[in-house]
C-alpha cells in the first residue's frame, strides 16, 4: 500500500478533524491520565519554592518531569493504537513499560536541547519544537534511530506537518491567553489544575493528529 493510500485510509482529507474523533477511542485512558497528571502538577506548586537552583526546586522539577513524560508516554501509545482501532489499556501499559526508560532519556534530551534553544533566542527554541514532533512517537513505537524516523516522516508528509504546525501555533496562542485569564481570575493550585486539564486535552488531540500522520509513513509493527 502506498503512502497516499495509507493516509487516505487513516485520516482522509482533514487530519485534525479525524484526530478530534479518533482520540476518544482511548477516552478510558486519556481522561484518567490527564486528570491525575493535572492533580500531580498542581500539587507540586509548593508555596515558598521559587524557580531558582535549590534542592527543593530541583526535586520538584524532576518529579514534575517524570510524571509529565510518563503521562505523555501513555497518551502517545494510546493514540498510536487509536489510529487503527480499539484501544486496550493492558496493551498500552505493556508497550509503555518496555519503552519507559528510553522515553525518559529522549524526553530529557529534547527538554535540554529546547531549553538551550530558548536560551539563545525564542526562534531557535520554537524551531526545535516544530521539527521534532515525531521523535517521542518513534521512541514509544520501538523504532531505532528516532531522529531519523522523525525527519523522514516530516519529509514524506511535509504538507501535513506544516499545516498541523500552523494550527498548533494558533492553538498555543489561544491557550496562552486563556492561561493568563485563568491565572488572573483563579490562580494558585486550583487555576493550575484547570490549566493542566485543558492543556492535557488539547495535547492529546494534537498527539493523535501527529500519530495519524506518523502511522501513514511508519506502519504498525507486530500488529500494534
Amino acid at each position: 500500500m502506498s503512502v497516499s493510500e495509507t493516509s487516505r485510509e487513516l485520516y482522509g482529507v482533514r487530519v485534525l478533524a479525524t484526530a478530534s474523533v479518533r482520540m476518544w477511542r482511548a477516552w478510558r485512558i486519556i481522561l484518567p491520565v490527564v486528570i491525575v497528571n493535572a492533580a500531580v502538577q498542581a500539587s507540586l506548586l509548593i508555596p515558598g519554592v521559587f524557580p531558582y537552583l535549590s534542592l527543593p526546586f530541583v526535586v520538584l522539577s524532576l518529579l514534575s518531569f517524570v510524571f509529565l513524560a510518563t503521562a505523555f508516554g501513555v497518551v502517545a501509545v494510546a493514540m498510536l493504537h487509536a489510529t487503527r482501532g480499539a484501544v486496550v489499556a493492558q496493551s498500552v501499559w505493556s508497550q509503555l513499560r518496555e519503552r519507559w526508560f528510553a522515553l525518559l532519556v529522549w524526553s530529557l534530551i529534547l527538554v535540554v536541547v529546547t531549553t538551550l534553544g530558548f536560551a539563545l533566542y525564542v526562534v531557535p527554541g520554537l524551531f526545535i519544537i516544530a521539527v521534532t514532533p515525531y521523535v517521542l512517537l518513534a521512541v514509544v513505537d520501538g523504532r531505532g534511530k528516532p531522529l531519523w524516523v522523525n525527519f523522514r516522516t516530516i519529509g514524506v508528509r511535509w504538507g501535513r506537518w506544516l499545516i498541523t504546525i500552523i494550527v498548533l501555533a494558533v492553538m498555543c496562542l489561544i491557550v496562552w491567553v486563556l492561561a493568563l485569564l485563568n491565572a488572573f481570575f483563579i490562580g494558585d493550585a486550583g487555576g493550575a489544575f484547570i490549566a493542566w486539564i485543558a492543556l492535557g486535552l488539547v495535547a492529546s488531540w494534537f498527539v493523535c493528529a501527529w500519530a495519524l500522520i506518523y502511522r501513514s509513513v511508519n506502519p504498525a509493527q507486530g500488529g500494534i
